[in-house]
């Protein structure tokens, strides 16, 4: 990967290259869990001055923790694109794009794995639950 890689397909492929990290997990790890984490600390981190972060990040947080607590709907996937979308680019500083972009990104590539929270809630009430068994995507993977 390098910048020249990006630069032409960038907005276009879903991609960009700027400051920023890379997060791995293996199979055991759960995306929503660790996505309602990152959302949690965007909340906390608001300083509420501007309402779609202030407002926006709680709703996320809050959806996100009943989606991982066995309590969520179908609905609520896209809810949380929206909300995120009614964040990013208009607040004052740049922690809304912050806390949105994750929110969109996981949804977009494992959306799978939210709506399993969904459908199977019994399973995912355990914190560990992807420990004793692991979550496997349906999806053929897609190799660019």
């Amino acid at each position: 990967m390098s910048y020249e890689s990006l630069a032409d397909g960038g907005f276009a492929t879903g991609t960009m290259l700027g400051s920023g990290g890379f997060i791995v997990f293996d199979e055991r790890a759960c995306i929503v869990r660790n996505l309602w984490n990152f959302t949690r600390f965007y909340h906390h981190e608001s300083c509420g001055q501007c309402s779609p972060c202030r407002e926006g990040t709680g709703w996320m947080e809050k959806v996100l923790h009943r989606i991982e607590h066995g309590h969520g709907h179908l609905e609520d996937i896209d809810l949380l694109v929206d909300v995120a979308k009614k964040i990013e680019g208009i607040t004052i500083c740049p922690l809304g794009d912050a806390a949105a972009w994750p929110v969109a990104s996981a949804i977009r590539h494992f959306r799978e794995e939210f709506e399993y929270h969904v459908k199977y809630p019994e399973k995912v009430k355990d914190p560990k639950h992807f420990h004793h068994e692991p979550f496997v995507s349906e999806k053929k993977p897609v190799l660019a």
